[in-house]
């Protein structure tokens, strides 16, 4: 694969993720219209799993 410009290709400009305000983190679908990590936006419950837990 060539260096530069042509390596930039379409997708470099956009964004996917953004600030989430259910949680804070950066990982909020824009498209989508939800959080990957607390699930804000597509329910009420906060998305939490027992696997999930730290020790």
């Amino acid at each position: 694969m060539t260096k530069g410009t042509p390596s930039m290709g379409k997708k470099r400009g956009k964004k996917s993720h953004i600030m989430c305000r259910g949680c804070g983190s950066h990982t909020f679908h824009l498209r989508k219209k939800r959080c990957a990590s607390c699930g804000y936006g597509d329910t009420a419950k906060l998305r939490k799993y027992t696997w999930n837990k730290k020790a």
